[in-house]
């Protein structure tokens, strides 16, 4: 099985981001990423486990946090190929926290990538872009206000595919962040 790690983004933010990226797929010819999976933010990039007994195991025990005020509040881009809602000065506990929960999933063999052990915080709007099609969706943002969200990182979902092939990524399960938000 496929998984991967986020925080699950709820309420006014979320309807935003869904509508986003409706609008961009319906304007652009681009992929809704919102079709393929729940807003969210990425803790830990897909990879193969077939004990998800495990993971759980792990994620159970960094959900005493506190969840953690964030603010979700400029386009920004990775070179021409991602466009994404970008977090404005994250907070150093956020990462350090992403970062603690990547240590517990490399002690259980888990793979990482260099990109993760710096984490972006940021929610993906349309991925996978050809050199014309950011072009196009980067001039049309450009004409809009960015939007303001403040949102709380407060929940690990673990994310599932069945199968490489599937398109779509469903929520397997959610942990709430227990801890007293700082």
């Amino acid at each position: 099985m496929r998984y991967f790690i986020g925080n699950m983004i709820r309420g006014e933010a979320a309807e935003y981001y869904k509508a986003t990226c409706v609008d961009l797929a319906s304007r652009f010819g681009v992929e809704d990423v919102s079709a393929i999976v729940a807003p969210h933010i990425t803790v830990k990039a897909p990879f193969d486990r077939h004990e998800v007994e495990m993971i759980d195991d792990v994620i159970s025990m960094v959900t005493e946090a506190p969840a953690i005020p964030l603010s979700i509040s400029k386009w920004n881009h990775f070179g021409t190929r991602t466009i994404f809602l970008d977090a404005v000065r994250p907070p150093p506990s956020l990462k350090e926290y992403i970062k603690s929960v990547l240590s517990k999933l490399r002690a259980m063999g888990i793979n990482l990538n260099s990109q993760e052990l710096d984490p972006h915080i940021h929610l993906s709007l349309a991925r996978f872009l050809k050199p014309d099609q950011f072009n196009n969706i980067w001039k049309y943002l450009g004409l809009m206000p960015a939007p303001q969200f403040d949102i709380i990182f407060d929940n690990l979902t673990i994310f599932q595919k069945e199968k490489i092939e599937d398109k779509a990524w469903k929520v397997l399960k959610t942990f709430p962040l227990t801890g007293k938000r700082v």
